[in-house]
């Protein structure tokens, strides 16, 4: 069933639709965690890209930041909210796909109150009161390049665990545009549905970039650093906490980023 809720999102309201519950559970306001750590990265960007994008929060909120916005959803009924809730922001695209390292028609898999968890599941099935729906899976530099996005400044990635797998189908994107990217870690998605465990999780990023950063409650931790390398995943694992990473090329596009966020552990 439909319902409906006014979310601030970034200062600004907006009346968004679901049939889930993620709507109510913002309590009418959206992440200010993050509104504050993609203000300070995504400033300024020609092209965003909401990698993951559910119902449309995020990419309203980079509608705000961005000159353009491109949002992936591979479900076929969230994709059908995202459209409609993105609707109030005309410099938004939206496309119902996957992104992968190679074209595939793959499942997703996500509880029926609970859209934002969607996972790829490929190799982990849960089907006991889950939906599951087919989807199409592309690689980000196909379509990059078939539709002519760019330049792509900013990269947000919420794939409950499929991260590499989107990284490792955009190497062409990435080496171009040399994007600030913004992901999440989530121990429970690496492990159960991608059988990836952390410390490879952060080995490969750190090998694929010169820049990575955890992120909690306005603090940031080097992860190339390798006693802070530890204390992530320390916390991490242990806590929740520093589920979220900053991915660079240049160290200037961070430096809003780095002067905003202190050093250290909570």
């Amino acid at each position: 069933m439909e319902q409906a809720a006014r979310i601030d999102i970034g200062g600004r309201g907006y009346t968004l639709v679901s049939d889930d519950d993620y709507l109510a559970a913002h309590g009418g306001v959206f992440e200010p965690d993050t509104v504050k750590l993609f203000r300070h990265l995504a400033s300024g960007s020609n092209v965003a890209l909401d990698i993951g994008a559910n119902v449309g929060c995020t990419a309203l909120l980079l509608s705000q930041i961005a000159k353009q916005v491109h949002a992936f959803e591979p479900s076929p009924s969230t994709h059908h909210w995202l459209h409609q809730n993105t609707r109030q922001a005309p410099n938004v695209t939206t496309h119902n796909l996957g992104l992968g390292r190679a074209a595939a028609v793959s499942e997703l898999t996500f509880a029926p109150n609970n859209r934002s968890g969607g996972f790829v599941s490929d190799q982990t099935k849960a089907t006991e009161g889950h939906t599951v729906e087919t989807i199409q899976i592309n690689r980000l530099d196909d379509v990059v390049r078939a539709q002519q996005i760019g330049p792509v400044d900013f990269i947000k990635m919420d794939v409950e665990g499929y991260e590499l797998e989107v990284i490792k189908g955009a190497p062409e994107t990435l080496w171009r545009y040399r994007p600030v990217i913004a992901l999440e870690m989530n121990h429970w998605c690496l492990n159960a549905f991608h059988r990836v465990s952390v410390p490879d999780f952060l080995d490969y990023l750190t090998n694929a970039f010169p820049y990575v950063y955890a992120v909690h409650q306005g603090r940031r931790m080097d992860v190339r650093e390798p006693g802070h390398r530890y204390d992530v995943m320390r916390l991490h694992i242990l806590g929740g906490q520093y589920n979220g990473l900053v991915c660079a090329y240049d160290a200037p596009r961070l430096n809003s980023f780095l002067a905003a966020y202190q050093p250290g552990l909570a």
